[in-house]
């Protein structure tokens, strides 16, 4: 029997990290780069799967791919940046891409040379360096490192792609095996950037080995004045992260003292999808509705839209789909809509002109977008494919006087509250930044006349894990879109992660705790960050264990606050109820806080800076770390009564 093929241990995530972060020094260099440390790492890895692949002779090659998130230069348009990209990949790259854009982005999947070839020359840093670096590969690598400066970058860029290329380039055991070792050899703490070079011989070496087969000649001429990128990211992807606890926020007195049940107000749920069938998603105040009960009638989907508060819905996990296959294979694009059993004229006119603004170079306009990727609440009504939307709308405001499941009434935060549906995770539980940069973009142009908001709120409860070397913390995308949406006027209030505790496994509060815990959005810093506490006795539980924890990566109180997320009964499709645990049934309390505010005190609509200060002013010191509480436990009484 044939021996099995010699393959090296891939190198560890603490080795990768110390070659890309720490080899020059200076380990946050790349916040100063157009490409961030997470992208080098994943197409690093890209490349190792090659490499492993070829020693194992296995013949089906590994996706080379990348999904990154593109952010235009001030000045720049998405639309331009996407033409451009289109123009310059074959069209066989072009559909594989999946191009599309929101208001702010481009998103595309691209390969490791695709980056090189026609992402980077449209950086504003690559168009600003000087002529003739090519040349500053021959020799005296060692003393432009020592000077520093803007050549430096250049050589920091130039060494990862010559890690990638001669891993991409490997074919046997000992030039996988020598690359590893010269990634281990160079690779340092960034803690220790500081220190000199012990080797210098072997250290120019090692950079040589790494250099020698890199060609930037194919590396295309870009126009001054051609449309320029700011920032390169990974298209990070999401996750989803009341009865008793009703009480212990004080909502159920803060209703009888003040009359108020978030009517009037309209919060965006963005999550996987809200049962907009639900009986506790009734509008019980419709005189249709009311008649229905009184007659003892039924209310089927053809009533769905005016009898229930959910009221409206709409898929975003399909809008790159619809606008990648708008110009790339139209005829697809029927598989990526709702509308199948509907089409109609316009709705093949409203494609053909998503197709025509791309290849222009246009902006997207929600007013053809968000048509066709509405879920219409009609017979054609499709219900999400799991409960975790559901379970967190009804928190924030169903009202089941009889639940089928339980024996007593289910009421959330704000029982009369009007809920828009924004669905950013696809049937198969997956979901990305781009889809939820996109969702928070839609409520941005809903809310096009500030005077009169469509959506006064959102609440997210989903996270998406932020390596705090790879960028600065608060600022990514998801985080940026989030403080804009806020400037504009907008409540956002975001699950704080399930981050705070690692693994089931750990005996003891030693290294299973953490701290820096926060996931994004939860680090933006006008966002309402939410940790968990236990749903009835959170004086003497504390904070959940599983709570994320701040500080933030650079050093700001997070969470905010704490409210109720360990074992919180709420809605969940079939007219049925359940309990979940998380940070994700947290958030929802204090959305519903903040509605109550909008709807006691309509001077407050616009102000989310103000409620977020009267939420965190009120609330119930727990007497634990603010690292841990923030300003500590929910009170919608003290809120309403301080203002």
């Amino acid at each position: 029997m044939a021996a099995a093929p010699r393959v090296p241990k891939q190198l560890t995530d603490e080795e990768l990290r110390h070659f890309v972060l720490g080899t020059f020094g200076q380990g946050r260099w790349t916040q100063d780069s157009p490409i961030v440390p997470d992208v080098w790492i994943n197409f690093i890895r890209r490349a190792e799967q090659l490499a492993h692949a070829t020693l194992r002779g296995v013949e089906t090659i590994p996706d080379q791919t990348v999904d990154l998130l593109v952010t235009p230069w001030t000045g720049s348009l998405p639309g331009q940046i996407a033409k451009a990209l289109r123009g310059q990949l074959s069209n066989a790259e072009a559909a594989e891409a999946r191009i599309a854009t929101s208001s702010s982005r481009v998103v595309a999947r691209l390969s490791f040379e695709g980056l090189v070839r026609f992402v980077v020359p449209m950086t504003g840093w690559w168009q600003t360096l000087p002529n003739g670096f090519q040349d500053l590969l021959q020799g005296g690598l060692l003393g432009i490192i020592r000077q520093g400066g803007q050549r430096l970058e250049f050589i920091r860029f130039v060494t990862l792609v010559g890690l990638i290329t001669e891993l991409k380039r490997a074919r046997t055991y000992a030039q996988v095996t020598s690359l590893y070792r010269i990634v281990r050899r160079l690779g340092k703490d960034p803690q220790d950037g500081h220190k000199p070079v012990k080797n210098t011989d072997e250290f120019e070496e090692d950079l040589h080995a790494l250099l020698r087969n890199v060609d930037l000649n194919v590396v295309p001429v870009v126009e001054p004045d051609q449309e320029r990128i700011w920032l390169v990211n990974v298209n990070r992807t999401a996750s989803q992260t009341i009865f008793d606890s009703r009480k212990t926020v004080k909502a159920d007195a803060a209703q009888r003292v003040f009359d108020t049940d978030g009517k009037g107000i309209t919060f965006a749920v963005i999550d996987n999808g809200v049962d907009a069938t639900h009986v506790g998603f009734l509008d019980k105040e419709n005189p249709g509705v009311k008649r229905s009960e009184q007659n003892g009638t039924s209310l089927g989907l053809g009533d769905l839209r005016w009898s229930s508060r959910v009221r409206a819905t709409y898929d975003f996990s399909r809008l790159r789909d619809l606008l990648s296959d708008a110009v790339e294979a139209p005829d697809r694009v029927l598989a990526t809509l709702y509308l199948k059993s509907r089409m109609t004229d316009k709705t093949q006119r409203d494609v053909t002109s998503l197709a025509e603004r791309a290849e222009a170079g246009r902006g997207l306009d929600w007013s053809i977008a968000a048509p066709l990727i509405e879920v219409a609440h009609d017979e054609g009504y499709v219900e999400p494919v799991d409960d975790h939307g559901t379970h967190v709308a009804g928190i924030l405001a169903a009202r089941v006087d009889v639940p089928e499941d339980f024996d007593r009434p289910l009421v959330g935060v704000c029982p009369q509250m009007t809920i828009y549906d924004l669905r950013v995770f696809a049937a198969d539980g997956n979901g990305d930044e781009f889809s939820i940069l996109a969702a928070l973009e839609f409520v941005g142009w809903l809310n096009r006349d500030r005077e009169n908001p469509v959506i006064h709120g959102v609440n997210m409860s989903l996270a998406l894990r932020h390596d705090i070397d790879s960028f600065g913390c608060g600022r990514t995308p998801v985080c940026d879109a989030c403080n804009q949406l806020v400037g504009s006027g907008v409540v956002v209030v975001a699950a704080a992660g399930n981050m705070g505790f690692d693994g089931a496994t750990k005996q003891s509060l030693g290294n299973g705790y953490r701290t820096v815990s926060i996931t994004d959005p939860g680090n933006a810093e006008d966002v309402i960050t939410v940790g968990s506490t236990h749903r009835r006795d959170p004086h003497a539980y504390g904070v959940s264990y599983f709570s994320s924890r701040g500080p933030t990566g650079d050093g700001r109180r997070k969470p905010d606050i704490l409210a109720p997320g360990e074992k919180i009964t709420s809605t969940i499709r079939g007219n049925r109820t359940q309990r979940l645990d998380g940070t994700s049934m947290a958030a929802p309390h204090v959305a519903g806080a903040a509605a109550l505010l909008m709807a006691r005190y309509p001077e407050l609509i616009g102000q989310p800076r103000k409620i977020k200060k009267i939420l965190m002013e009120t609330a119930t010191d727990l007497g634990r770390e603010p690292g841990f509480q923030g300003a500590g436990l929910l009170d919608i009484l003290r809120a309403l009564q301080s203002v």
